[in-house]
């Protein structure tokens, strides 16, 4: 009789408990596999792990990352963005484990959802593509910020007013940095110029070295680059041109290098890879880190830089601190469209998927 009673008063108490109880079992069905077991980081990289430039880059950095937090690691290298090759190195890693697959480099971003909804519990995440499948975001950092300090100092540096950008393709990526440069080369220099030539690859030194001798050519006086190796940069000293330096700086160089534009993938790494591992991954929108962030940030200025120079580029840092946006108030294209008005800026999604259009003051050689 007293356990009858007992178990009446006390049912709603059981009863709460067992719907704890299996609220706790279907929360813990839906958990990505990257917080089960040990966590495997895969990496499919489009270049070497050993090329001194983009690819080592990620490499070291996830590597490191994996080390601190006692994750595993496998990696593909040389993998093409077109074709199915991404397909097939993705299929690898996850039969060798991998429970987590970074994507770093932008043509495999077309791919990534499909990838993602085959493997749904597999964490994706890619330096560009779109967000449909709930496994799946974007990581990447505002290097735009930098790039547009480091226009301003080449603006204010050069000679003849024309500036020299060797890149390998048009796309989102790409073209706001070009925009971004251009920007801060004509605050400094409203009369410059930057020429562009693409290369169709990004890692060919023949055509990045060629496409140096060709800018000089039509005036340029400083050059920069968006391929995955500092090829354009070793063929400036060459001529003895100015350049500017782009994602790292492995070697030494004159005074005529006067900055680089830098990400710092360790801190990009370890917040994406932290969140993950706590179970606080944003999937929802993404990871864009920026010069507030410390994920990118200048590389010290040569001494062939002037104080005025030093200063104004310091005034423009100081400004994109406090308002964070480079694209921002009246732009102008290139075939004199207004893309931005007074007192607007360009939002983020025409920022990372979009900008399929060049700013006033570049010029693309053909």
């Amino acid at each position: 009789m007293k356990g009858r009673e007992w178990t009446k008063r006390n049912l709603p108490l059981l009863l709460a408990g067992l719907i704890i109880v299996a609220l706790v079992v279907i929360i813990q069905s839906f958990r990505l596999p990257g917080i089960q077991r040990q966590t495997v980081l895969g990496c499919v990289l489009v270049g070497s792990k050993e090329d001194m430039g983009w690819n080592e880059n990620h490499y070291n950095s996830i590597l490191n990352a994996c080390r601190a937090h006692g994750c595993g690691f496998a990696v593909r290298e040389r993998v093409a963005e077109s074709g199915d090759a991404v397909t097939r190195a993705v299929a690898g890693l996850v039969k060798e484990g991998a429970n987590v697959i970074f994507l770093t480099s932008f043509g495999y971003g077309a791919k990534m959802d499909e990838m993602a909804q085959a493997n749904p519990r597999v964490a994706f995440f890619g330096i560009s593509g779109e967000r449909a499948a709930k496994n799946a975001t974007t990581y990447f950092a505002r290097l735009y910020h930098v790039r547009y300090l480091a226009g301003v100092i080449a603006g204010a540096e050069s000679k003849t007013g024309v500036l020299g950008y060797v890149a390998a393709m048009p796309n989102a990526q790409t073209n706001r940095g070009i925009n971004a440069y251009a920007m801060g080369m004509r605050f400094a220099n409203p009369n410059a110029r930057l020429i562009v030539r693409f290369t169709g690859s990004w890692d060919d030194e023949a055509a990045e070295r060629e496409s140096v001798a060709r800018l000089q050519q039509e005036g340029a006086d400083v050059i920069t680059y968006h391929t995955d190796k500092p090829c354009a940069i070793e063929e400036a000293e060459k001529r003895g041109l100015m350049s500017v330096g782009y994602e790292a700086v492995h070697g030494a160089y004159s005074d005529r290098f006067l900055t680089a534009a830098l990400y710092d993938w360790e801190i990009i790494y370890g917040k994406v890879i932290g969140d993950y591992l706590s179970g606080r991954t944003n999937f929802a929108n993404g990871y864009w880190l920026g010069l507030e962030d410390g994920a990118v940030a200048l590389h010290p200025l040569s001494s062939r830089v002037s104080q005025e120079t030093a200063f104004l580029a310091s005034m423009e840092k100081t400004r994109l601190l406090n308002n964070r946006s480079v694209f921002s108030g009246v732009i102008y294209d290139n075939q004199g469209t207004l893309r931005c008005g007074e007192g607007e800026r360009i939002n983020d999604r025409e920022l990372f998927t979009g900008m399929d259009w060049f700013v006033e003051g570049v010029e693309i050689y053909e």
